[in-house]
């Protein structure tokens, strides 16, 4: 019998062969359940992915003149900057722009005593991919609750009852691995990555890991290694606005994570977002958002889970 070889390939390893992959860096910002009994925002519109399951029924997101029911069979996930209003009891005191009634789910209080008060049971998640890939068109994605989600929404949710600041290595795993199968499923087309030109990619990546050092024109030139006015001619073609007006955007939606997800000062935010000063940043903060950090914290701040 004739012996027979598997060919060798002529480079030898095939491991040598270089491959391109995606960077992206996922950012937990949150991870939490509440039981809510009143949920009115009339606009939210945050840079930053959300995910939302509800197990009991009777909220709704509103975008674009359509209603999303938040039932116990549908994970919701939204794409950054989609400016959408919510509704749980649908009242709002005169004057209001929102509001926001809950706590943090516990093993103290039973799922029948939420049902009994008309609450519903709210697992958010909050997290950025990064450049350029929290930069997608803006929407509402709904997915069907498969038996291969609902095992990670549940461990995720018996984690939360029980520890709500610290998660083991198998839960972050479950959150990591529940936000890939629903990105996984987010149709191509909706990915808007702004530029395909590798050397704006480059430098949209820098600006984002270095918001707190200057960022003139002529440092991006350099890193893209092109002549300044070159650059900046091609930063605009391909994102639409002026390098240094993204770079201040970039800055303000920071300023917004931190403001939502960290105990920084504002003092603090101001420096690590790249402005002078408080003052500097206050009054670029409000031209930007219409309002100040210090109220822009206090109005969409979640309350204390004690």
């Amino acid at each position: 019998m004739k012996d027979t070889f598997f060919k060798i390939p002529d480079r030898g390893d095939p491991s040598d062969v270089l491959q391109l992959f995606p960077r992206f860096t996922l950012r937990l910002l949150c991870c939490r359940y509440w039981w809510l009994r009143k949920w009115e925002f009339k606009e939210l519109a945050y840079p930053y992915w959300r995910i939302y399951y509800n197990k009991i029924g009777g909220a709704r997101i509103y975008f674009e003149g359509e209603k999303y029911e938040l039932t116990p069979d549908k994970i919701i996930m939204i794409a950054p900057d989609t400016a959408f209003s919510t509704a749980l009891s649908e009242t709002f005191e005169a004057g209001k722009e929102y509001e926001l009634e809950g706590a943090r789910m516990s093993d103290h209080i039973s799922e029948e005593e939420v049902k009994a008060m008309g609450g519903v049971l709210h697992l958010f998640i909050h997290f950025n991919l990064g450049m350029p890939y929290d930069h997608v068109s803006p929407g509402i994605f709904v997915f069907d609750l498969t038996s291969h989600l609902r095992e990670k929404i549940n461990a995720i949710i018996d984690n939360l009852t029980v520890d709500y600041t610290r998660f083991n290595f198998y839960s972050a795993l479950n959150i990591q691995s529940l936000i890939g199968d629903l990105l996984a499923d987010v149709p191509e087309s909706r990915w808007d990555l702004m530029s395909n030109d590798f050397r704006i990619l480059e430098v949209l990546e820098y600006i984002e890991k270095n918001l707190h050092k200057s960022l003139h024109n002529e440092i991006l030139a350099r890193k893209a290694t092109m002549a300044t006015n070159a650059f900046t001619r091609l930063f605009s073609k391909e994102t639409g606005e002026s390098p240094q007006r993204f770079v201040k955007k970039k800055r303000i939606e920071n300023a917004c994570v931190l403001l939502h997800h960290s105990q920084y000062t504002i003092d603090d935010i101001a420096v690590r977002t790249g402005f002078a000063d408080r003052f500097h940043f206050s009054r670029i903060f409000k031209r930007i958002t219409g309002v100040s950090p210090a109220r822009y914290r206090r109005e969409f701040e979640w309350t204390p889970e004690d």
